[in-house]
């Protein structure tokens, strides 16, 4: 194929789990290599690292005036190459794909529970129909009081995409606003476009640990691995070529762009951190 890849010993593998906590105080703490249990205490709250790996918030409620006090605020994001779980003070459970981060109060005292999401991510929301979760990005909010669903907010895709997995989300940006029921994904660029089929499935292959191509366009697939192994890539031919399969997260890039080139429409020239894409 005229094909150059790199040799096995120097392969790049693919990402983990990596994110950096910044606290309240603009102080950091590398997720990854920090010890397991507490490491940091904020007010009534404590942050634990779990034996695996999952960050969780734990704590006592203030019971007098919650809501004077003043919100302190983290941030856990990751880097290319990087993936991370979180377990809010609320119990909700949050997923975050690579290059991605999420802005939480350490707890919610307030009448809603209200975070801020860069990249994707995946939520498990603890129900509350007192106090609405509120997810906001890019200009775009997402509201539920208990339910299932991912976000794809990425700034170099087309569209932030809202997929409901499970319970009902409210999707709103500006003056358009649309409800949405399980399997439906919500498109939201100028206006917000509802897709009643959503492809569950190639949704959330990356929360279960796989590339998942099901007519998706080279420059998406692209899009993905880029992240995931912290390559950069430059299209040299222009390629239409919409790509069919699944392969592991797990797997060497190598191994993932041995399976793209067996569409016969595609090959790759890999030097250092860039990756070549050739017809």
């Amino acid at each position: 194929t005229g094909t150059a890849l790199l040799p096995a010993s120097t392969d790049l593998v693919p990402g983990g789990n990596r994110a950096l906590l910044t606290l309240a105080d603009g102080s950091t703490i590398i997720l990854d290599s920090a010890a397991n249990g507490t490491i940091s205490r904020q007010g009534n709250i404590k942050v634990m690292k779990l034996d695996n790996g999952l960050v969780s918030y734990t704590g006592e409620r203030a019971k007098k005036d919650t809501n004077k006090k003043e919100i302190v605020y983290n941030t856990i994001s990751t880097p290319r190459g990087g993936q991370y779980q979180i377990t809010l003070s609320d119990g909700t459970k949050v997923w975050l794909n690579a290059a991605s981060s999420i802005r939480f109060p350490v707890a919610f005292t307030g009448t809603e529970r209200s975070v801020a999401v860069t990249g994707e991510a995946y939520f498990e929301v603890a129900k509350d129909v007192e106090k609405p979760f509120i997810v906001q990005s890019n200009g775009a909010k997402v509201q539920v009081t208990g339910t299932h669903f991912n976000i794809n907010a990425y700034t170099d895709e087309a569209a932030l995409n809202v997929t409901l997995l499970e319970g009902g989300v409210k999707v709103s940006k500006e003056n358009n606003m649309v409800l949405l029921k399980p399997g439906e994904q919500a498109q939201v660029g100028d206006n917000i476009h509802v897709n009643a089929n959503a492809d569950i499935e190639q949704v959330m292959a990356w929360k279960n640990g796989i590339f998942s191509f099901d007519g998706t366009d080279i420059y998406t697939a692209m899009r993905q691995i880029s992240r995931w192994y912290d390559v950069d890539i430059r299209f040299n031919d222009a390629i239409r070529e919409n790509l069919y399969g699944g392969i592991p997260r797990d797997s060497n890039i190598s191994d993932v762009l041995n399976m793209l080139e067996t569409t016969g429409s595609v090959r790759f020239k890999t030097t250092g951190n860039m990756i070549e894409v050739y017809k």
